[in-house]
């Protein structure tokens, strides 16, 4: 997209065609008519809050701001993610019905080893190889669990692994843009995690339910849904039920700093470090990352989320990534730091970040909007001639005028 084709320009485009001054959109925002101006004009990348308090005045989508999904990039690896998402629709409207194997389900055994990879994939942020998988899996699995004697122990482990599948599609639809695909695709996640007889899997379910409800701005309701699934772990006697509580405060956190609930963000997030200090290392939860770095990356994202950008960046800029932390968590860790440098004034410091991400998660930090709108702010500001960093724009999808 060129620079003029931003974030920003999206939002003056919707003020106008829906004539509101910039006064009036500030005030139905509830923002201020500086920080509305200064996004309009590509000066300052917006926050998440304020793009959904925008999209919200404006009666829009929060996708018709970002311009997602981004599927006019014509690398044949991009293409190849978008075409496969009208299958995923397919097969997912299916759930009950799956479309007719040629062949009999594989063996349980080879079922698991295949969702085991295609998980690995997802925490990878590897979408080409995640969604290629996809249509077919989620085909084979359901007729799997279906197939099975209902209540068994069969169907219950189907049901598990197929849960496991339609949060990779989860993942991968909302990373995308396609978020009325994700939605869908958390419906699937509760009714398989339900029939699978799994409480941390029950949890899972909700844990994304919550997560999609705060990047929707329905920060009470996340909380709600957060405090209720804290409330049944601190009860349950499960492997991995003290994780799944952790990372259920970590989310809350954030949910408390979109809501501008800075006591009760804190208090997460020091329960949070007391489990992740007990259990001592990173750990994967039913596809749920968490540990005690896993505190610090959302204390430094929470801290982003209330404005507290000098803390975003002495808290991120201290932290060292473990090399076995999943690359798109780590990326993710990066993409906001190089927002908090950003809006401090650090660009040089913003660059590196952005670079780090892409060694990261190549994929994760080309697809995220907050990418394009620093990247866009960053070129603005600069009008440089560097062409390694124009490079870099061109490679996100952001070039000059």
């Amino acid at each position: 997209m060129p620079i003029d084709d931003t974030v920003g320009r999206r939002i003056t485009d919707a003020r106008t065609a829906r004539h509101l001054t910039l006064q009036g959109l500030a005030d139905a925002a509830k923002l201020s008519r500086s920080y509305v101006q200064k996004i309009e004009s590509g000066d300052r990348p917006p926050s998440h809050q304020a793009l959904v308090a925008l999209a919200r005045a404006l009666r829009v989508d929060v996708t018709r701001l970002t311009g997602q999904p981004y599927d006019e990039d014509t690398r044949p690896e991009d293409r190849a993610i978008h075409a496969v998402i009208p299958d995923i629709r397919r097969v997912m409207l299916c759930y009950r019905t799956p479309e007719s194997l040629l062949l009999p389900p594989r063996p349980f055994e080879e079922l698991h080893s295949h969702v085991q990879l295609v998980n690995r994939h997802r925490r990878a942020a590897d979408y080409a190889t995640t969604a290629a998988a996809l249509p077919a899996l989620l085909t084979e699995l359901t007729t799997y669990a279906l197939s099975a004697p209902s209540g068994s122990a069969a169907a219950r482990a189907g049901y598990s692994l197929l849960a496991q599948v339609y949060r990779a599609a989860n993942s991968l639809a909302h990373k995308l843009g396609y978020y009325d695909l994700s939605a869908s695709a958390l419906e699937r996640v509760a009714w398989a995690a339900g029939l699978s007889g799994d409480p941390i899997m029950v949890a899972t379910s909700r844990y994304l339910l919550a997560g999609a409800m705060t990047r929707e701005g329905a920060y009470t309701a996340a909380r709600q849904v957060l405090r209720e699934i804290e409330n049944d772990l601190r009860d349950c006697d499960a492997p991995g039920a003290d994780g799944m509580l952790g990372a259920a405060l970590l989310k809350r956190s954030i949910a408390a700093a979109g809501a501008v609930k800075r006591s009760e963000m804190n208090e997460c997030l020091d329960e949070a470090a007391e489990i992740g200090a007990r259990i001592g290392h990173e750990g994967i939860y039913q596809e749920t990352s968490f540990g005690p770095v896993q505190v610090e990356i959302y204390r430094a994202s929470a801290a982003i989320m209330v404005d507290d950008f000098d803390v975003a960046v002495r808290d991120g800029g201290a932290l060292v990534m473990p090399e076995d932390m999943p690359a798109e968590r780590s990326s993710h860790h990066y993409i906001d730091y190089a927002h908090a440098l950003v809006v401090t004034g650090d660009r040089p410091g913003a660059w590196a970040a952005l670079r780090r991400a892409r060694e990261l998660a190549p994929l994760h930090t080309r697809k995220h909007p907050r990418v394009r709108d620093s990247v866009a702010t960053l070129l603005r500001l600069e009008r440089a001639d560097d062409q390694t960093r124009l490079g870099f724009g061109r490679w996100v999808g952001v070039t000059p005028p």
